[in-house]
């Protein structure tokens, strides 16, 4: 998959420019894009005060999506967890499928993780980094 480099500016001023009614905005950034190049260089996510999250990331931006409404978040003292969905990323090969990521943060380790599903693939990718609270309310 060979996807441009969208800079983590975008993903970081998507976090910036933030609904009053959000209780925290982090930005996990990644180490490496994974074997398959399929794990993005940052992840942006808007914990709503109702317990909601909005994700950006490079893949959304690449494919003409707006932020998801994560499909799951829960954010405690611990941990912070989403999932959400990328749809119909065409890919390099013609094939054409969602992309389902879900990210763990470890808040007292700073640690985060990353893994990419594709429904009707055996591929999975994997990626490890760290979050940074950038806003909270």
């Amino acid at each position: 998959m060979n996807f441009p480099n969208l800079s983590s500016i975008a993903i970081l001023s998507f976090a910036l420019i933030s609904n009053p009614v959000l209780a925290s905005t982090y930005v996990c950034k990644f180490k490496d894009a994974g074997r398959y190049n399929t794990i993005p260089e940052a992840v942006a996510i808007e914990m709503r005060a109702d317990g909601t999250a909005v994700v950006s990331d490079a893949f959304l931006l690449h494919f003409g999506q707006t932020p998801k409404a994560a499909k799951f978040a829960q954010d405690t003292n611990k941990m912070l967890r989403v999932r959400y969905r990328v749809e119909n990323a065409d890919f390099s090969d013609g094939m054409r499928s969602h992309m389902d990521f879900s990210l763990i943060y470890n808040k007292k380790k700073n640690r985060a993780w990353i893994t990419l599903n594709l429904p009707g693939f055996d591929n999975t990718d994997r990626g490890d980094g760290s979050c940074e609270l950038v806003k909270q309310l």
